[in-house]
C-alpha cells in the first residue's frame, strides 16, 4: 500500500511541476521586484516661521518650515555610496500639534560631498502628528537631471519629534529622520 501513495504522490507532484512548463511560464512568475540602488538616511533639523500651537491651541495654521540636514546613502550590499547636505523649505497649508498635517509636494535639493547633486521629488508626504511627534510617509522619484540615482524611485518612512506643544510658546522647532529606498 505504501508503494501506491508513494507512486500517487510522485505522479501529483509531476504533474504539478509540469503545469507552469506547459503554460510558458513558472510556478513563480510575477511582476519583478525593483531593484535597490540605495537606501538613505536623512536627519533634519527645522525650525518653523511660526510655532506651532502657541499658547496650548490645537487649531491648524499655515506655515513655513525652514530645514537643513545630512544625508547618508549604502548600497544594496550595504556599502557607502554617497554622504551629503541638504537644505530645503517646506510650505505647510496646515500645520498643528496633533492632527493630519500638510501634503507637503516640494523637492530636496542635496549636494554630495563630491560636489554633485541629486533632487529627490516629493509626489505625496502623509503625516500624522500626535503632541508634537510626527510619522512621516513618503513617496517619489529622483529627477531625471541629477547626479546620482536619476529616475529612481523613492519610497520612505520616517519620523518627526518637537517640543513646546501645548506650551505658551508653542512647538518651533523639529528634528526628523527619514529613510529612503531608491529602487529603479
Amino acid at each position: 500500500m505504501k508503494t501506491a501513495v508513494r507512486g500517487a504522490l510522485l505522479a501529483a507532484a509531476s504533474l504539478l511541476a509540469a503545469v507552469p512548463l506547459l503554460a510558458g511560464g513558472s510556478a513563480h512568475a510575477g511582476p519583478a521586484e525593483p531593484t535597490t540602488d540605495a537606501t538613505c538616511v536623512l536627519n533634519a533639523h527645522g525650525l518653523f516661521a511660526t510655532a506651532v500651537g502657541a499658547g496650548g491651541t490645537n487649531l491648524p495654521v499655515g506655515d513655513t518650515l525652514a530645514m537643513t540636514g545630512t544625508v547618508s546613502c549604502v548600497d544594496a550590499a550595504g556599502a557607502s555610496a554617497a554622504t551629503g547636505t541638504f537644505e530645503r523649505t517646506v510650505t505647510m497649508p496646515a500645520t498643528e500639534c496633533t492632527g493630519d498635517e500638510h501634503g507637503d509636494t516640494s523637492t530636496t535639493t542635496v549636494n554630495w560631498a563630491d560636489g554633485a547633486v541629486s533632487t529627490f521629488g516629493f509626489d505625496t508626504s502623509d503625516v500624522v502628528k500626535v503632541n508634537g511627534t510626527a510619522s512621516l510617509a513618503v513617496t517619489g522619484a529622483v529627477t531625471a537631471d541629477s547626479a546620482r540615482f536619476a529616475g529612481d524611485t523613492v519610497n520612505a518612512l520616517g519620523t518627526s519629534t518637537g517640543t513646546g506643544c501645548g506650551t505658551p510658546a508653542g512647538e518651533t522647532a523639529v528634528d526628523s529622520t527619514l529613510v529612503l529606498r531608491l529602487t529603479h
